[in-house]
């Protein structure tokens, strides 16, 4: 027998997409699984493939964050 094909139509619209989030909608960013959009010196800038937010990772450090961190322009600039 054929396997049993759901019929064509809309594809299926969560009625509540702006869920709160179950840890209280203060999740931190996660962990990147993926190459960074932007390397800011020892920063890593990514995005959370779930909210679509925008967040910060350190190697070196194993921290993220969501809000950008302060870069040491000593460091980054060597000026002229």
């Amino acid at each position: 027998p054929l396997p049993k094909v759901s019929p064509p139509g809309p594809p299926t619209i969560s009625r509540n997409p702006e869920e709160p989030q179950r840890d209280g909608g203060r999740a931190g960013p996660p962990v990147p699984t993926g190459p960074p959009l932007q390397v800011l010196g020892s920063w890593e800038r990514h995005r959370d493939p779930e909210s679509g937010r925008c967040f910060f990772y350190s190697p070196e450090s194993g921290t993220s964050s969501w809000k950008p961190p302060r870069l040491h322009r000593d460091r980054v600039g060597t000026g002229g």
